[in-house]
C-alpha cells in the first residue's frame, strides 16, 4: 500500500496524530463534524463550554490545558472542542447540553449521548480523573466483540476493535494475533501498524514483532518519534507494573532490557521511576527519599517536577523528612526557573509547611513578578495568600 494512502487511512479510521504538540490539540470544524469524526474515529468527545469573561475558564486554559500530561491522556483517547457557549455555534450547543454554570466539561459520546459532564475548573489531577472515568463509563468494546465473534475481519473494524479494547484497558494480544494469523495476505504496512497499535506490553509475541527491523522500519515512517517513544515506555511499564503484581523479577528486568533498547533517551527516568515506586511499595520512607532525590534530577522540566513534588506531598502523610523534600524540591524548581508560577509553588509549599513567615518574606516579590510580567491568573492566587496569611496573623 502506498504510504500516502496509508497516513490517510490511519488519520481517518485510527485518529492517530501525526504531530503532536504539548498540549490538548482542539478540533475547529462545526459540531456536526466532531460527531462525524467522533464516529469515524470511535471516539467520545471532550467539550469545554466556557465564556471569554469566566475566570476559571481562562484558568484551565491557560494553565490545564497547555499541559503535556493532559495533552497526553486528550489528544489520544478523545477529539476535543471548545465551545465559547455566547457564540451562535455555543448557543445552538446549549440546547441539546444546557449549560448553568461554567466551564462545563462534556463528555459526550459519537450517538451524541452525555458518558459524563462535570461544572468547574479542575486542576491536573481533577481533569485527569475526568479522563478515566469518562473511558470506563464509555466501553464500546463489547458491542465489537459481537462483530468479531460473527466474523468480521475488515481490516479497519479490526482496527477499531484493537482500540476500544485499549481503551477500555483490555487486552489486545489474542485479537491481533489471531488476525494476524488468520490473514496470510496482509501487506507489510499494514500489519506494522496493526502491530503497532496493538501492542501494550513489552513482555509479548507483539512487541517481539513491532520492534523487528521489517515493522520497526515501517513504523517510524508513519509515527512520530514521540509516538514511538511513547508506545515503548507504556509497554515496558506495564510490563514492570505487572513484575510487581505477579512478583515476577524477571518481567522486571526484562521491561528495564528493552527500555533501554528501544527509548535510551527516557531509561534513566524509567529506572528512577520503578526505583521510586518500590520504595513505596515496600513502605520504606528512608528508601524513597533517597529514590525521589534520584528522580527528581531526571525530570526534564519545571512542569514535570511541579508534577512530582504533588505527588511526593500525598506520599507518607504527615512525614517531616517528606514535607522537608517537597520543600527543598520546590525551592529548586524556582530558582531553575524564576517564574511567577514557579515561585506560586514555592509560596504554597511554605504555607502548607506552616511557615508563614518565610511565606510572608517571599510574597511580595512574587507578587512583583507577576505584576511585571502580566500573568494574571498567578497575580490573583497569589493575593488569594496573601489574603489568608494577613488573616492567620
Amino acid at each position: 500500500m502506498n504510504k500516502n494512502i496509508l497516513l490517510l487511512v490511519l488519520f481517518s479510521i485510527s485518529g492517530i496524530q501525526i504531530a503532536s504538540s504539548q498540549g490538548l490539540e482542539f478540533f475547529h470544524g462545526t459540531w456536526e463534524e466532531a460527531l462525524e469524526k467522533a464516529k469515524t474515529e470511535s471516539k467520545i468527545i471532550f467539550v469545554d463550554s466556557y465564556t471569554t469573561w469566566c475566570g476559571p475558564c481562562r484558568r484551565m486554559q491557560k494553565n490545564i490545558f497547555p499541559l503535556k500530561q493532559a495533552g497526553d491522556v486528550f489528544n489520544k483517547h478523545f477529539i476535543n472542542v471548545k465551545m465559547n457557549m455566547e457564540t451562535q455555534e455555543g448557543m445552538k450547543f446549549g440546547l441539546n447540553y444546557p449549560v448553568g454554570a461554567y466551564p462545563t466539561l462534556y463528555f459526550i459520546a459519537p450517538d451524541g449521548k452525555i458518558v459524563l459532564k462535570k461544572v468547574g475548573g479542575k486542576d491536573l489531577e481533577g481533569f485527569l480523573q475526568l479522563a478515566k472515568q469518562a473511558l470506563k463509563f464509555y466501553d464500546k468494546s463489547p458491542d465489537l466483540a459481537i462483530e468479531w465473534e460473527k466474523g468480521n475481519r475488515n481490516y479497519n473494524f479490526v482496527l477499531k476493535y484493537i482500540k476500544a479494547l485499549n481503551n477500555a484497558g483490555k487486552p489486545t494480544n489474542k485479537v491481533a494475533l489471531d488476525y494476524l494469523r488468520e490473514k496470510k495476505g496482509l501487506s507489510k504496512d499494514k500489519k506494522a501498524v496493526l502491530l503497532f497499535e496493538a501492542t501494550n506490553e513489552c513482555d509479548s509475541k507483539l512487541f517481539e514483532l513491532m520492534t523487528a527491523k521489517k515493522y520497526l522500519k515501517i513504523i517510524r515512517e508513519i509515527y512520530s518519534e514521540k509516538e514511538i517513544a511513547e508506545k515503548v515506555y507504556n509497554s515496558c511499564w506495564k510490563t514492570f507494573e505487572k513484575s510487581l503484581e505477579y512478583e515476577v523479577k524477571e518481567l522486571g528486568d526484562e521491561a528495564k532490557k528493552k527500555m533501554k533498547k528501544y527509548n535510551k533517551k527516557q531509561y534513566k527516568e524509567f529506572e528512577k521511576k520503578i526505583d521510586l515506586v518500590k520504595a513505596e511499595e515496600d513502605d520504606d520512607v528512608e528508601k524513597y527519599l533517597k529514590a525521589a532525590k534520584k528522580y527528581f534530577k531526571v525530570l526534564p522540566n519545571s512542569e514535570s517536577k511541579i508534577a512530582f513534588v504533588k505527588s511526593v506531598g500525598n506520599k507518607f502523610k504527615g512525614n517531616e523528612k517528606i514535607k522537608s523534600l517537597v520543600e527543598k524540591f520546590s525551592k529548586k524548581i524556582f530558582l531553575k526557573d524564576k517564574t511567577p508560577k514557579t515561585y506560586q509553588n514555592y509560596i504554597k509549599i511554605l504555607i502548607n509547611n506552616n511557615k508563614k513567615s518565610l511565606a510572608i518574606k517571599h510574597l511580595g516579590k512574587a507578587i512583583k513578578m507577576a505584576t511585571e510580567m502580566k500573568d494574571d491568573d498567578t497575580l490573583r492566587t497569589l493575593k488569594r495568600y496573601e489574603r489568608y496569611l494577613q488573616r492567620a496573623k
